[in-house]
């Protein structure tokens, strides 16, 4: 499978013209549709309904497009955290930088392209980590920031004056389902069902977890939830509730698309929705001048830094 087949795709899904979606590309029309033939293939399914005009997806289609946008986005992303790496010019400074892993997704990218355009000599060694791993490579001197999620009721013990921190931005932890025919979420937390909602869940002791767990004990409401998947990483839970295994809880900015689009929905009232800080963290003993720097850069840039899921909509 190649990524330029995910970009074929998503440009027909949005010209649902072959010869837009081939001009778009660059490409002639027998040859783009060789290619979604291609993908097809791998897929082992149709995507495409060629009986109709103007062509359209089929519900695995409908189902995919989502998926191979996020593919390309983890593709695009780890492109650009590669670059990062390379340590190939003179006089480049390195900065090593522990993020955990939904950050390193959706938070992490355009901060990286800002920094390369405004501090080029200065390169980041990104490695992606749960927070445990994070804290102790930044308590044990094994990088030199640390990009993680906080929550007051579950905060990451460290000595403020040994480690201090910037507060970059919010997110916000949702729970979000699949949506019907009419847009409206196949599962929702309401009380009123007479079955167990499927619940897409993170692995016990994981930080997201932790916070839906909390939620879920503070509630005044019944939810009725059946634990049927679990995962560590909240690409894997967005996975699932998008393809409509169930409802589960994601940071806001890591299915925004996918509500702006609608295919996915806010599941539940905001009691069940809470805040999270983006927070980076340094030792104050750390004697790496290109970290001084980024954190400098950080710091003027934390001043502005404004929620991306403020205003959400249900």
């Amino acid at each position: 499978m190649e990524a330029k087949w995910l970009e074929d795709f998503l440009s027909l899904a949005e010209t649902r013209s072959f010869s837009r979606a081939a001009h778009d590309r660059h490409l002639t029309q027998s040859a783009l549709s060789r290619r979604i033939a291609a993908l097809e293939t791998w897929l082992g399914a149709k995507l495409i309904d060629r009986t109709v005009s103007p062509v359209r997806l089929t519900s695995t289609g409908v189902m995919f497009r989502g998926q191979a946008a996020e593919i390309l986005r983890g593709i695009y992303a780890a492109r650009t955290l590669a670059h990062a790496h390379e340590l190939v010019a003179d006089g480049v400074q390195v900065v090593r930088l522990s993020v955990v892993h939904t950050l390193l997704f959706t938070f992490l990218p355009q901060r990286l392209r800002k920094l390369r355009d405004e501090l080029g000599h200065i390169k980041a060694k990104v490695q992606a980590v749960n927070i445990p791993d994070g804290v102790q490579a930044l308590v044990e001197g094994d990088t030199d920031l640390f990009l993680a999620y906080h929550h007051p009721q579950l905060p990451i013990l460290l000595d403020a004056n040994r480690f201090p921190f910037l507060t970059l931005g919010t997110d916000k932890l949702i729970p979000v389902s699949a949506t019907d025919a009419n847009g409206s979420a196949v599962y929702r937390l309401s009380g009123e069902s007479q079955e167990p909602i499927p619940f897409m869940a993170y692995a016990p002791g994981t930080f997201l977890g932790n916070v839906v767990e909390m939620l879920i004990l503070n509630s005044v409401e019944t939810c009725g939830l059946r634990r049927t998947f679990e995962a560590h990483m909240s690409e894997a839970v967005k996975a699932m509730v998008v393809a409509g295994n169930g409802l589960g809880w994601l940071p806001a900015s890591c299915i925004a698309r996918e509500l702006q689009e609608k295919s996915v929905a806010i599941a539940g009232a905001d009691s069940w929705a809470t805040d999270l800080e983006i927070r980076i963290y340094r030792s104050a003993e750390n004697q790496n001048t290109a970290a001084e720097e980024l954190w400098s850069w950080m710091k003027k840039h934390a001043s502005s830094a404004a929620s991306p899921t403020s205003r959400l909509e249900r």
